[in-house]
């Protein structure tokens, strides 16, 4: 008990010397969803084909931008990366349907033709596919 009064007082110099610095608003970051994807044999023009035609259609009609189709040299374990800026950040991660999705899938469905026939280009999708993994990553400004 008799510390109380220093403890008060040392608080309040504490949190009076915290910087002004510390107490602004953070910049927005951008998230990205950066996958590495193994093709099956034989398989890159048709998958080329879907992401073509498809995926970064859709993409831009939700409002978000195309993703960036990088190719993998001198490794043997995946053949492209694709980076895919994610609206929303990883809040998204968070939610079942965050709104860019949801849009992005209604883009998707109406580009392919209906529900029968975005079934059946992910399964499609799926095949030309051997592996993929994918990692999250931001900004830092």
């Amino acid at each position: 008990m008799k510390y109380t009064p220093l403890l008060a007082i040392a608080t309040a110099i504490s949190l009076s010397a915290t910087p002004a610095v510390a107490q602004e608003e953070e910049e927005p970051r951008t998230t990205y969803a950066v996958t590495a994807i193994d093709l099956a044999d034989g398989a890159d023009d048709r998958w080329f084909e879907i992401q073509t035609n498809y995926i970064q259609p859709a993409r831009v009609a939700a409002g978000m931008s195309e993703a960036t189709i990088h190719w993998v040299m001198l490794a043997d374990d995946y053949d492209i990366v694709v980076v895919a800026e994610m609206p929303g950040g990883m809040a998204n991660l968070d939610s079942h349907a965050p709104a860019s999705r949801v849009a992005y899938m209604e883009a998707l469905t109406e580009l392919v033709g209906g529900e029968a026939a975005l079934e059946a280009l992910g399964e499609e999708r799926d095949t030309l596919v051997e592996k993929s993994m994918t990692l999250y990553t931001h900004t830092h400004p």
